[in-house]
Formats: structure tokens, sequence, C-alpha cells
């Protein structure tokens, strides 16, 4: 994943709320199997190493933020050890036919997730984090941000 990607993940983190974070995540698992396949494609096996690694730790993340009193999540928990069983089999057998298989089943999941979110009205999860403003100026190739300085960013007494 580039370093304008990450920051961009990281800009959209501050301001989401917890649907929008899952939406977030599944965005970012994609992006890391994307590094995989280019890694495959360009014989680079550290890379895609590295990019099995990461979209593990995504998947991992999804099973520890899950709240069991809901029947749902054990069933998410075994979606996503699925998952992860897959990612290891892309390493061991050196193909992408699994990872072709969890991205079609994940893109179901992540569908799901996102007509949900459309139904979360809860705001940011993060309440220091800078206000970021779209829209004010345009750069050369796209639309610039800003952020509001004047905010109190950290501890609140």
């Amino acid at each position: 994943m580039t370093s304008e990607k990450k920051q961009e993940y990281t800009r959209r983190i501050t301001q989401a709320n917890r649907s929008g974070l899952v939406l977030i995540k599944f965005e970012m698992l994609f992006d890391y199997f994307d590094d995989i396949c280019r890694a495959f494609h360009e014989n680079n096996q550290q890379a895609a190493a590295n990019g099995v690694h990461y979209a593990d730790a995504v998947l991992k993340s999804f099973q520890e933020t899950l709240d069991f009193k809901y029947e749902m999540s054990a069933q998410l928990f075994s979606l996503y050890d699925f998952h992860r069983r897959q990612l290891a089999k892309v390493l061991m057998r050196h193909s992408l036919e699994e990872l072709e298989q969890s991205r079609n089943m994940l893109q179901q999941t992540y569908e799901a997730f996102k007509k949900a979110a459309k139904q979360d009205k809860s705001g940011p999860l993060m309440k220091n984090a800078q206000q970021v403003y779209a829209g004010f100026t345009y750069g050369k190739n796209d639309l610039n941000e800003s952020y509001d300085i004047g905010s109190s960013r950290g501890f609140l007494a």
C-alpha cells in the first residue's frame, strides 16, 4: 500500500463512526489483496508474504472486535477464520485461487455492511481529531483538503 493511501485511510479513520470504521477496514483488506496479486505477478515472494501478513492482521482485528453477545458474531468469527486459513494457503500453494475466492466472498460481506452503515447516524469515534474540510480549494489534479487548526487536539482537561 502506498504512503498516500495510508494517509488517506488515517484521515478517514479519524472522521469515521463505528460502521464507517468497519468499511474502511474492508477497503484496506481489499487493497492488501491487490498488493498480494501484484507481488505474485512480479514474482516477489517477500512482498506477497508481507501482503498476506497485513491482510491477516485486518482479518484478525475483525475477529478481536466481535461482540459475542450477538448470535451473528460466532458466524462472523468462523467466516474470518476461514479467510485467514485461505490466506495461509495462498503462500503455501503459491496460488491466487484462494485469494480470489476470499475476495468474492468478502465483497458480499462488505456490501452487507455497507447497507447497514447507511442506517448508522452516530458521530465519529475520535472526539478530538482535527476536522477535515474538503472543497475549499482545488489542486492541479484533485481536491485539496483543509484541517481545522484552531480546534483542541489531544487530551481535554
